[in-house]
């Protein structure tokens, strides 16, 4: 059984400010995106715009590095990567963002729409400094114009990074499919499937507001 590593902190770099590599196994950088904010768990009330940080999508992982503080930073491998999408959505979150959820540390598995007292709880470990409990990650970048971009990479990336488990049991399943995501009451983003990465299916129309909104009747 392949373990979730989670968001782990990412506190050495190269001698040029960049992230280290597994160069050894192949991993190299795809996207370097700069002016990128990153707020982790549900603070999502407001945002300082503070944009001093740059995002590196590799192969392997997504890395969010600070660019004040070289000794902040964190990194999220693919296979920790629940799901990932474009949101506009401003009553879920005031400014266009990437949203991710991360399959824990501790390999709790994240539900979406789960209770206060464990979104207060996840919070408060966010404010220690614990990220194996964080679950939920959003990147927002000052130019929203790079949300597709950003987007497109993360799903090509992903799709060099298939679930093992999900492989030898055929379920081909990584991210959230679309009713799972509205069950928890997220509006107005983008999503996309494991399977539908893998099969190259990605096109200009996914890049579009998904209307996820239920009709009546």
């Amino acid at each position: 059984m392949v373990a979730a590593a989670g968001l782990v902190a990412v506190e050495r770099r190269d001698e040029g400010g960049c992230p280290q590599l597994d160069e050894a196994a192949g991993e190299r950088i795809e996207l370097v995106q700069p002016n990128v904010g990153i707020v982790l768990g549900d603070h999502t009330s407001s945002y300082d715009g503070d944009y001093s940080g740059t995002l590196y999508i590799t192969t392997r992982q997504l890395i969010w590095l600070s660019d004040r503080d070289l000794h902040r930073g964190y990194a999220v491998d693919f296979l920790s990567l629940a799901m990932h999408a474009i949101s506009r959505d401003t009553g879920a979150y005031p400014l266009p963002c990437i949203y991710t959820q991360i399959e824990r540390g501790d390999n709790d598995e994240y539900e979406i729409g789960e209770d206060e007292d464990e979104e207060s709880e996840e919070s408060e470990i966010t404010n220690s400094g614990d990220l194996s409990k964080v679950s939920e990650m959003r990147l927002v970048p000052a130019d929203s114009n790079a949300l597709e971009s950003i987007f497109q990479v993360l799903c090509a990336c992903a799709a060099l990074n298939p679930d093992p488990e999900g492989e030898q049991e055929g379920e081909g399943e990584w991210f959230f499919n679309a009713d799972e995501v509205l069950a928890g009451g997220l509006t107005n983003i983008n999503i996309l499937s494991q399977q539908e990465t893998a099969e190259g299916l990605v096109q200009d129309s996914r890049f579009e507001d998904a209307e996820e909104e239920l009709e009546d009747g």
